[in-house]
């Protein structure tokens, strides 16, 4: 019988692997970048009640507020650090992750479910806004 405890330390080491071969293979964005969005995978499915079937736009809408609530008001220049700068950017790192197996998908999700949804720097500065009319 297997210990869960190495099985989950064994699963996390070959996620950093192919984390890292996938960055030295395209490196446009970090490893923070996947690690991020991964995170986001999961807050997303939590703050839809546990579904884990999500569509792009459901995500990026995640990813943001995760964003905004991580970073405060530098979520957009953490994301343009790593090269996020457009939701498209989004949907590629979605996608590569689909591809070496640690995200999955449906066979109506697309890469153009994440294109040219709203100006990303502007919609993580409005959630981070302050309200002065107190």
């Amino acid at each position: 019988m297997s210990d869960p405890q190495n099985r989950s330390i064994h699963d996390l080491i070959q996620r950093q692997l192919a984390l890292r071969a996938l960055v030295a293979q395209d490196p446009r964005y970090p490893l923070e970048a996947y690690l991020f969005v991964c995170e986001a995978v999961d807050y997303t499915c939590e703050k839809l009640d546990g579904r884990r079937d999500i569509r792009g736009p459901e995500l990026v809408d995640g990813l943001c507020d995760l964003a905004a609530e991580r970073f405060g008001f530098l979520a957009a220049t953490v994301l343009e650090r790593w090269g996020i700068t457009h939701t498209d950017d989004f949907g590629e790192i979605v996608f590569r992750l689909v591809g070496i197996g640690l995200l999955g998908k449906s066979p109506r999700d697309s890469k153009t479910d994440f294109e040219d949804l709203f100006d990303l720097r502007q919609a993580l500065q409005k959630r981070c806004q302050i309200d002065t009319d107190i």
